[in-house]
């Protein structure tokens, strides 16, 4: 993976985040705030096969409810490539904030915003001492047994003139609750191709299980592929959720 692809990792970071309360390994946030008190850390690992290179990326999340419908977020990241210019080392970092500002059953609206910052190791993040602001609106209908999740982003890369300023995420959702314990997820996704030479953007498709452990103990696993040429990537995902009150 060259440099560019890595530095373009960390800036889609948010927009292909994992939603703050149940969704990982989703690509699409869930309107789902904490509650005032709780909390929830999330084990995210996912290795991605491009262009004959393998990577890493290794995302834990901590998550906060600071109020009812506030959640205050911190995500580092470690890298991991084995291309020739690749290396390994942490990632940029992280810091949102997550605001559910209207529930009328069965929608719930909110928004995930905050900056990406300057923590990468070996050149894999942005450039030293530039900030990365990023957002994304987000709908979510709950219709038992299905939730469906629908996504808007954006995020602006500093200083980079071999990729794209400017990069948009479109993404929607479906989890099925199966029972109590197992929930099956489908995500398709349309995002900004970070080489500014391209102009057709890369769509994906991820499937998922997410089956519940004990209540707050969730364990999850992914697959994610390409639906158009410009996505070439392949990308397995794991994870380990837990959420508790402190």
């Amino acid at each position: 993976m060259s440099r560019g692809h890595s530095i373009a990792v960390c800036a889609l970071a948010i927009l292909m985040s994992r939603a703050a309360y149940c969704a990982h390994p989703m690509l699409s946030e869930d309107a789902g705030t904490q509650g005032a008190g709780n909390a929830e850390i999330e084990f995210g690992h996912s290795w991605t096969r491009e262009d004959g290179d393998l990577s890493r990326l290794f995302q834990p999340q901590f998550s906060y409810g600071y109020a009812q419908t506030v959640d205050l977020i911190l995500q580092p990241s470690w890298l991991a490539n084995t291309s020739a210019s690749g290396g390994h080392g942490f990632g940029d970092t992280n810091l949102d904030a997550k605001w559910r500002f209207h529930t009328a059953a069965p929608w719930s609206w909110a928004v995930r915003a905050g900056l990406e910052l300057v923590t990468a190791e070996h050149g894999q993040g942005l450039p030293y001492g530039k900030v990365s602001p990023h957002a994304a609106w987000i709908a979510t209908i709950e219709a038992s047994p299905f939730i469906l999740d629908m996504n808007l982003g954006y995020a602006f890369v500093p200083d980079s003139p071999r990729l794209r300023s400017d990069l948009y995420h479109v993404s929607g959702a479906a989890i099925w609750a199966v029972h109590d314990r197992l929930s099956l997820t489908l995500d398709i996704a349309l995002d900004s191709d970070p080489d500014p030479a391209k102009n057709r953007p890369p769509a994906t498709l991820l499937a998922g299980v997410i089956y519940t452990v004990v209540p707050g103990l969730d364990v999850d696993a992914g697959y994610l592929t390409g639906l158009n040429s410009p996505a070439s990537a392949k990308q397995w995902l794991f994870g380990v959720t837990y959420r508790w009150t402190p």
